[in-house]
């Protein structure tokens, strides 16, 4: 019996949606043989990385709970450091020393899906890299939390007034989702950490600096004002038309330059400002588009690679309706994921797969533990917006949602034995 075997690299949000449903769709085809690779043993809800930036919340699921009773499915521990599309296998590290056996280290496929998310974007810009923190992974969320209670900390002891304050001023640079979510759970938290280091509420600053003339872009002009508005009771000062243009060390003062403005003297700089696809996939011959991003067709397979597919970040996927690029976010790497592994089953049992048409079904910010603003599409066309607590219900919800459907594709296929 020839096996086919299908790999998907990356166990976010597209690849744990693919091999969830590939796992149900071929759990009695014995030919399917399907393989995971990553580099930890646990699915990242990346959407919630600013929660954990300032408290313990759990935004991490086992790998091993979503693959246990799937004997089709094998789960790879290790770093990808090449994508060979010619010769149709991948090279993993997997981190151990003791081996030398190079077989070890190959991973030949029949199909191949490319899910390996998306990197920081520093642009080059002289010094940020080195001195800001960025928030795509669990460790960066984790130095955040504990870099922050330490400055915290050593300002309460500090007596020279001008560095007490800049130990004390957060700075972050970004104005999307992601900098307006961290910058408001963080001025929460500071409130917290005022009483702890008995710091005077009124001290602590948080500055969000924005290239463009407003911050999140993908709501509506109300909207936009509302969150301004509360954020600015937070006390978060927002600076938009201005460009980070670096970062750099002066007489021993670390200093957040733009343009326009004086640099900025602060201790924390954090850049959510942008996102670049892995040099691993330019280096694979994947033809790509602007930030690396891989040029797929309507049914998000690489034309010269018809058995590859990328989906998520990595995917350069347009929207037939509108001829534009489908942006980067959670919502689309889950369609795309199932979509991928039912177009696969089509592939391998010879039927014509299925378009990519993306759905947008909102968007929600929450500013804060407690407050969350957005929109949901409705039928005809038409939009629900909704501001405060119950905005925040529904940004948990869509979370536990996700990991519903994929629990949901683990029950189905369970509930065949």
């Amino acid at each position: 019996m020839k096996h086919i075997d299908i790999v998907i690299l990356g166990a976010g949000y597209g690849g744990m949606s693919c091999v969830t449903r590939l796992s149900r769709l071929f759990r009695r085809d014995e030919r399917v043989r399907i393989h995971l690779v990553d580099r930890h043993t646990y699915h990242l809800l990346e959407t919630r990385l600013h929660e954990r930036a300032v408290r313990k919340s759990e935004i991490t699921v086992p790998l091993a709970r979503f693959l246990a009773r799937r004997p089709n499915v094998t789960l790879h521990l290790g770093e990808v450091t090449r994508i060979d599309l010619p010769e149709k296998q991948v090279e993993l590290d997997f981190g151990i020393t003791q081996t030398s056996d190079a077989t070890a280290r190959r991973l030949r496929y029949d199909y191949l899906v490319i899910a390996l998310g998306s990197k920081t974007n520093f642009y080059q810009i002289p010094g940020l890299e080195e001195h800001a923190f960025q928030l795509k992974e669990l460790r960066d969320s984790e130095m955040l939390r504990e870099h922050t209670e330490r400055m915290f900390a050593i300002a309460a002891s500090e007596s020279n007034l001008n560095r007490r304050k800049e130990f004390l001023r957060f700075v972050i640079g970004g104005g999307g989702l992601t900098g307006v979510e961290l910058a408001t759970e963080m001025a929460e938290r500071f409130d917290v950490l005022s009483e702890q280091y008995h710091i005077d509420v009124s001290e602590p600053e948080m500055v969000l600096i924005e290239l463009s003339d407003r911050i999140l872009p993908s709501l509506d002009g109300r909207q936009i004002a509302r969150s301004v508005e509360a954020m600015q009771a937070m006390g978060i000062q927002i600076i938009t038309n201005t460009r980070v243009t670096g970062m750099e060390e002066r007489d021993g003062r670390l200093l957040v330059l733009r343009d326009p403005g004086e640099p900025i003297p602060t201790r924390t700089m954090v850049w959510t400002g942008g996102i670049r696809i892995s040099d691993l996939i330019r280096r694979s011959g994947a033809e790509t588009g602007p930030q690396g991003r891989v040029v797929v067709n309507e049914y998000l397979r690489l034309p010269l690679f018809p058995e590859v597919f990328a989906i998520g970040d990595n995917a350069l996927a347009i929207n037939p309706a509108s001829g534009a690029a489908v942006p980067t976010a959670a919502q689309f790497a889950l369609q795309q994921g199932y979509l991928t592994a039912d177009n696969l089953r089509a592939v391998i049992h010879g039927r014509t797969p299925k378009v990519y048409r993306p759905r947008v079904l909102g968007e929600v910010v929450s500013l804060g533990k407690h407050l969350a603003i957005g929109w949901a599409s409705l039928p005809l066309g038409t939009r629900l917006n909704f501001v405060g607590f119950l905005g925040s219900l529904l940004k948990r919800a869509i979370s536990e949602k996700h990991l519903l459907l994929l629990w949901r594709e683990r029950q189905n296929w369970s509930g065949h034995w």
